[in-house]
Protein backbone atom coordinates (compact mmCIF):
# COMPACT_ATOMS: atom_id res chain seq x y z
CA UNK A 1 0.00 0.00 0.00
CA UNK A 2 0.97 3.46 -0.65
CA UNK A 3 2.42 5.83 2.22
CA UNK A 4 -0.37 8.38 2.53
CA UNK A 5 2.34 10.78 3.88
CA UNK A 6 3.85 10.42 0.70
CA UNK A 7 0.71 10.63 -1.45
CA UNK A 8 -0.09 13.96 0.43
CA UNK A 9 3.38 15.11 -0.16
CA UNK A 10 3.32 14.22 -3.65
CA UNK A 11 -0.21 16.13 -4.72
CA UNK A 12 1.08 19.37 -2.83
CA UNK A 13 3.86 19.30 -4.53
CA UNK A 14 2.05 18.57 -8.29
CA UNK A 15 -0.44 21.67 -6.81
CA UNK A 16 2.09 23.68 -6.39
CA UNK A 17 3.62 23.10 -9.74
CA UNK A 18 0.59 24.00 -11.78
CA UNK A 19 1.14 27.84 -12.08
CA UNK A 20 4.36 26.65 -14.01
CA UNK A 21 2.85 23.75 -16.29
CA UNK A 22 0.19 25.93 -17.10
CA UNK A 23 2.06 29.08 -18.04
CA UNK A 24 1.65 31.06 -14.53
CA UNK A 25 -2.02 31.20 -14.87
CA UNK A 26 -2.56 28.31 -12.29
CA UNK A 27 -4.16 27.40 -8.71
CA UNK A 28 -2.34 30.47 -6.97
CA UNK A 29 -3.15 32.83 -9.76
CA UNK A 30 -5.24 35.31 -7.66
CA UNK A 31 -4.88 38.17 -10.14
CA UNK A 32 -8.09 39.42 -11.34
CA UNK A 33 -6.63 41.02 -14.10
CA UNK A 34 -4.43 38.99 -15.09
CA UNK A 35 -6.10 38.46 -18.54
CA UNK A 36 -6.24 42.12 -19.36
CA UNK A 37 -2.59 42.25 -18.29
CA UNK A 38 -1.85 40.06 -21.16
CA UNK A 39 -3.07 41.99 -23.62
CA UNK A 40 -2.05 45.11 -22.42
CA UNK A 41 1.05 43.70 -22.78
CA UNK A 42 0.72 44.06 -26.84
CA UNK A 43 0.15 48.26 -26.36
CA UNK A 44 3.26 48.29 -24.61
CA UNK A 45 1.68 48.86 -20.69
CA UNK A 46 1.86 47.58 -17.80
CA UNK A 47 0.09 47.98 -14.81
CA UNK A 48 1.62 50.58 -12.47
CA UNK A 49 1.22 48.46 -8.71
CA UNK A 50 4.17 46.59 -10.57
CA UNK A 51 6.35 49.08 -12.65
CA UNK A 52 6.59 51.68 -10.14
CA UNK A 53 6.03 49.53 -6.57
CA UNK A 54 7.00 52.95 -4.74
CA UNK A 55 3.91 54.77 -6.30
CA UNK A 56 0.30 54.82 -4.28
CA UNK A 57 -2.34 54.87 -6.36
CA UNK A 58 -5.84 56.73 -5.98
CA UNK A 59 -7.94 56.37 -9.36
CA UNK A 60 -10.00 58.70 -8.24
CA UNK A 61 -12.51 58.52 -11.39
CA UNK A 62 -13.60 54.88 -9.71
CA UNK A 63 -15.50 57.28 -6.97
CA UNK A 64 -16.68 60.16 -9.08
CA UNK A 65 -15.57 62.64 -12.08
CA UNK A 66 -16.64 65.69 -13.26
CA UNK A 67 -19.34 64.03 -15.31
CA UNK A 68 -21.12 63.38 -11.40
CA UNK A 69 -20.43 59.26 -11.64
CA UNK A 70 -17.60 57.52 -11.93
CA UNK A 71 -15.91 56.43 -14.94
CA UNK A 72 -14.14 53.32 -14.20
CA UNK A 73 -15.58 50.43 -12.42
CA UNK A 74 -13.66 49.72 -9.02
CA UNK A 75 -11.71 46.50 -10.82
CA UNK A 76 -10.51 48.98 -13.20
CA UNK A 77 -6.35 48.33 -13.27
CA UNK A 78 -4.18 51.37 -13.33
CA UNK A 79 -2.00 50.74 -16.50
CA UNK A 80 0.88 52.91 -18.04
CA UNK A 81 3.52 52.94 -20.93
CA UNK A 82 6.12 50.94 -20.19
CA UNK A 83 8.55 53.80 -21.77
CA UNK A 84 6.59 56.11 -19.01
CA UNK A 85 6.71 54.17 -16.38
CA UNK A 86 10.61 53.63 -16.09
CA UNK A 87 10.64 57.83 -16.44
CA UNK A 88 8.10 57.23 -13.04
CA UNK A 89 10.47 55.24 -11.06
CA UNK A 90 13.36 57.88 -11.79
CA UNK A 91 11.05 60.61 -10.91
CA UNK A 92 9.98 58.60 -6.99
CA UNK A 93 13.75 57.92 -6.36
CA UNK A 94 14.54 62.06 -7.22
CA UNK A 95 12.05 62.61 -4.75
CA UNK A 96 12.17 60.20 -1.99
CA UNK A 97 15.64 61.59 -1.27
CA UNK A 98 13.55 64.97 -0.71
CA UNK A 99 10.64 62.95 1.74
CA UNK A 100 8.44 62.58 -1.07
CA UNK A 101 6.48 59.68 -2.87
CA UNK A 102 4.24 59.87 -5.59
CA UNK A 103 0.64 59.35 -5.96
CA UNK A 104 -1.19 58.55 -8.91
CA UNK A 105 -4.80 59.66 -9.77
CA UNK A 106 -4.83 58.42 -13.40
CA UNK A 107 -2.93 56.88 -16.01
CA UNK A 108 -3.85 55.49 -19.23
CA UNK A 109 -7.71 56.47 -19.93
CA UNK A 110 -9.85 54.49 -22.26
CA UNK A 111 -11.42 57.06 -24.99
CA UNK A 112 -14.28 55.42 -24.08
CA UNK A 113 -13.81 57.48 -20.39
CA UNK A 114 -12.25 60.58 -22.31
CA UNK A 115 -15.59 60.89 -24.46
CA UNK A 116 -17.76 61.28 -21.36
CA UNK A 117 -15.30 63.44 -19.68
CA UNK A 118 -15.58 65.73 -22.53
CA UNK A 119 -19.29 65.49 -22.56
CA UNK A 120 -19.69 66.50 -19.27
CA UNK A 121 -16.62 69.41 -19.15
CA UNK A 122 -16.67 70.72 -22.97
CA UNK A 123 -13.47 72.89 -21.56
CA UNK A 124 -11.05 72.64 -23.93
CA UNK A 125 -8.78 74.49 -21.59
CA UNK A 126 -8.87 71.52 -19.17
CA UNK A 127 -10.30 68.42 -21.50
CA UNK A 128 -9.04 67.43 -25.16
CA UNK A 129 -12.27 67.82 -27.37
CA UNK A 130 -12.09 64.39 -29.01
CA UNK A 131 -12.51 65.96 -32.51
CA UNK A 132 -9.20 67.78 -31.96
CA UNK A 133 -7.81 64.10 -31.42
CA UNK A 134 -7.78 61.49 -28.21
CA UNK A 135 -6.07 62.94 -24.95
CA UNK A 136 -2.46 61.29 -25.18
CA UNK A 137 -3.72 59.69 -21.71
CA UNK A 138 -5.58 57.30 -24.35
CA UNK A 139 -1.92 56.23 -25.21
CA UNK A 140 -0.91 55.61 -21.85
CA UNK A 141 2.03 58.27 -21.38
CA UNK A 142 0.46 61.17 -19.88
CA UNK A 143 -0.62 61.00 -15.93
CA UNK A 144 -2.01 62.66 -13.20
CA UNK A 145 0.11 62.67 -9.84
CA UNK A 146 0.40 64.28 -7.14
CA UNK A 147 3.13 64.25 -4.01
CA UNK A 148 2.59 62.58 -0.96
CA UNK A 149 4.58 61.23 2.32
CA UNK A 150 6.80 58.00 2.13
CA UNK A 151 4.22 56.55 3.75
CA UNK A 152 1.40 57.97 1.67
CA UNK A 153 -0.28 60.79 3.62
CA UNK A 154 -1.57 63.52 1.86
CA UNK A 155 0.42 67.19 1.76
CA UNK A 156 -0.94 70.60 1.07
CA UNK A 157 -0.72 71.00 -3.14
CA UNK A 158 -2.61 73.86 -4.66
CA UNK A 159 -5.66 71.94 -5.66
CA UNK A 160 -7.45 68.92 -5.50
CA UNK A 161 -7.98 66.47 -8.52
CA UNK A 162 -9.74 68.14 -11.32
CA UNK A 163 -10.44 71.26 -9.72
CA UNK A 164 -11.20 73.19 -12.76
CA UNK A 165 -10.14 76.86 -11.85
CA UNK A 166 -7.11 79.15 -11.74
CA UNK A 167 -5.78 77.32 -8.44
CA UNK A 168 -4.97 74.12 -10.63
CA UNK A 169 -2.80 75.87 -12.98
CA UNK A 170 0.78 74.89 -13.21
CA UNK A 171 2.02 77.72 -12.36
CA UNK A 172 1.40 78.56 -7.92
CA UNK A 173 0.59 82.23 -7.91
CA UNK A 174 -0.70 81.64 -3.88
CA UNK A 175 0.78 82.32 -0.75
CA UNK A 176 2.39 79.53 1.14
CA UNK A 177 5.98 78.73 0.16
CA UNK A 178 5.29 75.37 1.53
CA UNK A 179 2.97 74.52 -1.74
CA UNK A 180 5.07 76.40 -3.70
CA UNK A 181 8.03 74.78 -3.07
CA UNK A 182 6.43 71.12 -3.44
CA UNK A 183 5.02 72.16 -6.78
CA UNK A 184 8.13 73.36 -7.85
CA UNK A 185 10.17 70.42 -6.82
CA UNK A 186 7.56 67.89 -8.58
CA UNK A 187 7.40 69.93 -11.60
CA UNK A 188 11.64 69.93 -12.05
CA UNK A 189 11.47 66.14 -11.09
CA UNK A 190 9.21 65.47 -14.00
CA UNK A 191 10.77 67.73 -16.50
CA UNK A 192 14.10 66.12 -15.66
CA UNK A 193 12.72 62.72 -16.32
CA UNK A 194 11.51 64.30 -19.96
CA UNK A 195 7.78 64.65 -19.28
CA UNK A 196 6.06 68.28 -20.08
CA UNK A 197 4.16 70.72 -17.88
CA UNK A 198 0.62 71.96 -19.29
CA UNK A 199 -0.53 75.24 -18.00
CA UNK A 200 -3.81 74.72 -17.23
CA UNK A 201 -3.18 71.76 -14.47
CA UNK A 202 -0.07 71.67 -12.09
CA UNK A 203 -1.03 67.87 -11.84
CA UNK A 204 -0.79 66.84 -15.38
CA UNK A 205 2.01 65.51 -17.62
CA UNK A 206 3.17 64.37 -20.63
CA UNK A 207 6.45 61.72 -21.60
CA UNK A 208 8.15 63.61 -24.96
CA UNK A 209 10.23 60.80 -25.07
CA UNK A 210 8.28 57.38 -25.44
CA UNK A 211 10.49 54.56 -26.58
CA UNK A 212 8.76 51.61 -27.79
CA UNK A 213 5.88 53.25 -30.37
CA UNK A 214 2.06 54.39 -28.97
CA UNK A 215 -1.08 53.31 -30.16
CA UNK A 216 -4.68 54.11 -28.72
CA UNK A 217 -5.72 51.91 -26.58
CA UNK A 218 -9.96 51.50 -26.01
CA UNK A 219 -11.60 49.41 -23.38
CA UNK A 220 -12.59 47.04 -25.61
CA UNK A 221 -8.69 45.94 -26.95
CA UNK A 222 -8.31 44.74 -23.27
CA UNK A 223 -11.67 43.26 -22.63
CA UNK A 224 -12.56 45.88 -19.63
CA UNK A 225 -15.94 46.28 -18.85
CA UNK A 226 -17.17 50.41 -18.61
CA UNK A 227 -19.92 51.54 -16.09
Amino acid sequence: MTNPAAQTALLFSLILSLPIITGGQGLFDRDVNAAIYRKAKNFHLVPVEKAVPSAFIDMRYKITSAANRPLYRPEMPCLIHRSTAEKLNRVSKVLRESGYAIKIWDAWRPPEAHQALWDAVQDPDFVVPPSKGLSWHCYGISVDLTLVTLDGNPVAMPSDFDEFSPRAASHYTGGDPDIARRVTLLQNAMKDAGFRVIRSEWWHFDDMNVKGGIRKVTAADLGIRMP
